[in-house]
């Protein structure tokens, strides 16, 4: 049975579960690009409170698990459509000559967010990989110069990352967020 059937027909049991089980009962239970699991899981969490994508977000980083990054992935961009941006996922891991951006997001008055997301700030990340994202969505046309780049990190120690943004030449067009304050202007 489908999960989003299953969460019709017994949504005391499904809201039991934790984020990770819920994966395990969409499609395959393996979260891929372009799987049946991917887009399973991600119409479950259209259809569920906001108060259930904050408790998972929560999961996500207090217990790590086997693609729990991937999960809070779809998370965060659930919670951007919930802002009223329209939604483009992104990939789960980067592929050749693919765009390896987590999301796109388009706000109604026409701005564009390249989303990245991660667990934790505390690991170095490439500010010109993110910026070389936003470029080549420039150059397909599918944003423009009306752009910026929005990392959302899990745990909210952002020190090490918020230096890296500062010390960037890309600092002007990157922000940052963390999750717990992206799940505050959902709920």
């Amino acid at each position: 049975m489908p999960l989003i059937a299953l969460w019709k027909t017994d949504p005391g049991t499904v809201n039991s579960f934790s984020v990770k089980q819920v994966v395990s009962f969409a499609g395959d239970g393996s979260l891929k690009d372009g799987s049946e699991c991917s887009r399973e899981f991600r119409e479950y969490l259209s259809a569920i409170p906001s108060e259930k994508v904050r408790s998972y977000v929560e999961h996500c980083l207090a217990e790590s698990f086997e693609k729990s990054g991937l999960v809070l992935q779809d998370l965060v961009n659930e919670l951007g459509r919930r802002l009223d941006f329209s939604v483009e996922d992104g990939l789960y891991s980067g592929k050749r000559n693919q765009i390896g951006n987590d999301g796109l997001w388009l706000a109604p008055e026409g701005n564009k967010i390249v989303l990245e997301v991660k667990t934790t700030g505390a690991y170095r990340m490439s500010m010109g990989t993110l910026a070389g994202y936003r470029d080549k969505l420039i150059r397909e046309n599918k944003i423009d110069d009306n752009s910026s780049i929005l990392i959302v990190v899990g745990r909210e120690d952002t020190g090490e990352l918020e230096a890296q943004v500062r010390g960037s030449r890309h600092a002007w067009d990157i922000r940052l967020i963390s999750a717990d304050a992206l799940t505050k202007m959902v709920i």
